[in-house]
């Protein structure tokens, strides 16, 4: 996909780059303390500069009605000069060549002919090409749905008419000019595109005047037709969305590893609409962990973490208190959060709504399912060594990442596996890796592993205690504790791995009714009823 640079998308317009106001604004200011201004022109393209300054920096400009009353005051006084160059020069220039053999501008008259000329190119004036009908122009506001197309703009544009009894407004652009000389123009296509709504952008004019004005070389057609199409198929997509059933969004988010973790509200709305539902307005980010600093690997990590988020967590707890009646909404989770909270917001949030829980994909960086892939057979999910006899306590493992590093594991665990006295329980894949969970049926074929581990553990072995590991990918782990029955099933203690150079350390004790952490003899408890 063609695409113009990080710069110009993320700062599209520099504070040198004057509109018609602004110029005037600077114009006036140089006539006040009798500097000399050039005007540097290439067909449309114009830049000016402070002949007094010592850089002589030359600024991009969209001459207009108020800055030709400027230049003309310039003329009078004479100290406006003009010069042509190429438009490969020009727009490569940014500073004035001490060479450039520029002259005065002897009469005002002439202000009013380099700007008349400009303005025909760029289709201000009545152009070459046919003009913008009114049924054109009513199909390129309906596909930009009356917004900028410009990526990552998208401002209303609701209240601008396009048409005003004098002309029309300049907020349909062309992709391909009307006029020949034009920005992006050529003699093949300008005339025959000139009223053809697929080579016109709706967009602000801001965005208006730098793809025509300031830096038409940054923006080829092919990436404007580019930017064109995505904006239309999105908003389509949204606006078609509005027959689907509505679901509201819900974030479990934390800054790993230091690392940000933060998602535009366009990302979850394009990956709810694939899955064939509309979005409700006002996403709810819960447990939401801001901090840059990892420092798990610190013994009073989690209890200081607990007491912390302990707001947050009592506000999940209420937002799911299936006895108030109020939890009714289609859900659609996103959690990317560490494996501790993901596995007690699962158990907070249960298995009593239509939950509907999405996989980051880090590769396409995206949470919408790829459509490519389809869903893994029926035997890839594994749980293995399901001992028939009753045990105090058990180990279970999700490994689906990769597989647990044992010599990480604590020493009194390690050492209650290899006595025999500790059952482990393991849940993996024949897929082992990043790719585990690629289809919305790999969740459902995972859940229905992890419940048989789940099960088992409580009814057939009547465990009093689970010790949980995950090596698994974020969806799997919040999966797993929804599977978990309030009030019904044994204690969950929830391990934690800050990195490769440590082991996994107890990080929350879950049970029936309530989470907790441990700090030597100090314990912070929250209830979950």
């Amino acid at each position: 996909m063609p695409q113009a640079s990080d710069s110009f998308l993320n700062n599209t317009v520099s504070p040198g780059n004057f509109d018609d106001q602004s110029l005037a604004l600077w114009l006036d200011d140089c006539l006040e303390q009798q500097h000399r201004v050039l005007y540097v022109h290439a067909g449309y393209l114009c830049k000016v500069v402070d002949l007094e300054e010592s850089c002589t920096a030359l600024y991009p400009a969209d001459p207009g009605p108020n800055s030709k009353g400027s230049l003309k005051k310039l003329v009078g006084k004479k100290l406006l000069f003009s010069f042509e160059v190429s438009s490969e020069t020009l727009s490569n220039a940014r500073i004035a060549n001490s060479e450039w053999a520029y002259a005065p501008v002897e009469r005002k008259s002439c202000v009013d002919t380099l700007i008349a000329t400009r303005d025909g190119l760029l289709g201000k004036a009545k152009g070459r090409g046919p003009e913008i009908s009114a049924r054109t122009a009513q199909k390129v506001w309906a596909d930009a749905a009356g917004r900028c197309m410009f990526q990552g703009c998208s401002k209303d544009l609701s209240e601008i008419p396009l048409w005003t009894k004098a002309a029309r407004v300049g907020y349909l652009a062309h992709i391909v000019a009307s006029d020949p000389e034009g920005p992006r123009g050529n003699q093949k296509d300008s005339h025959r595109l000139a009223n053809n709504p697929d080579n016109i952008m709706l967009m602000c004019d801001e965005h208006h005047r730098l793809i025509d004005s300031f830096a038409p070389e940054q923006f080829t057609s092919e990436i404007l037709d580019e930017m064109r199409k995505s904006h239309r198929d999105m908003a389509r997509n949204y606006l078609n969305s509005l027959a689907f059933p509505p679901t509201k969004a819900i974030t479990l988010h934390a800054n790993l590893g230091g690392v940000p973790t933060y998602f535009h509200d366009s990302e979850l709305i394009e990956a709810i609409v694939a899955m064939r539902r509309a979005m409700l307005p006002g996403v709810i980010h819960y447990v939401r962990r801001k901090s840059q600093r990892d420092d798990r690997h610190l013994p009073e990590f989690w209890h200081q973490y607990l007491r912390e988020h302990e707001h947050q967590i009592r506000q999940l707890v209420s937002g799911f208190d299936s006895s108030s009646g109020s939890v009714t909404e289609n859900l659609a989770v996103f959690p990317l959060h560490h494996i501790p909270t993901l596995v007690l917001a699962g158990r907070i949030m249960g298995e009593a709504q239509a939950i509907q829980i999405f996989q980051y994909d880090r590769h396409r960086k995206t949470w919408t399912w790829n459509p490519q892939v389809e869903a893994h057979s029926r035997d890839t999910f594994i749980v293995d060594s399901l001992s028939p006899n009753h045990a105090k306590e058990v180990l279970i493992t999700l490994e689906l990442t990769a597989h647990v590093d044992e010599k990480a594991l604590p020493a009194d665990l390690k050492t209650s596996v290899d006595n025999g006295h500790l059952p482990w329980i393991r849940v993996t894949t024949s897929n082992i890796g990043i790719n585990c969970i690629g289809h919305p049926d790999d969740l459902d074929q995972f859940a229905e592993a992890a419940r048989k581990a789940i099960m088992h553990a409580q009814d057939v072995m009547r465990v009093q205690k689970v010790h949980l590991i995950a090596v698994s990918p974020a969806s799997t782990v919040f999966r797993f504790g929804q599977m978990l029955q309030a009030g019904h099933h044994p204690e969950y203690i929830v391990y934690d791995r800050a990195g490769h150079d440590y082991d996994f350390t107890p990080a929350l004790s879950i049970t029936g009714h309530h989470v907790s952490a441990t700090d030597g003899q100090k314990t912070h408890t929250i209830d979950l009823r």
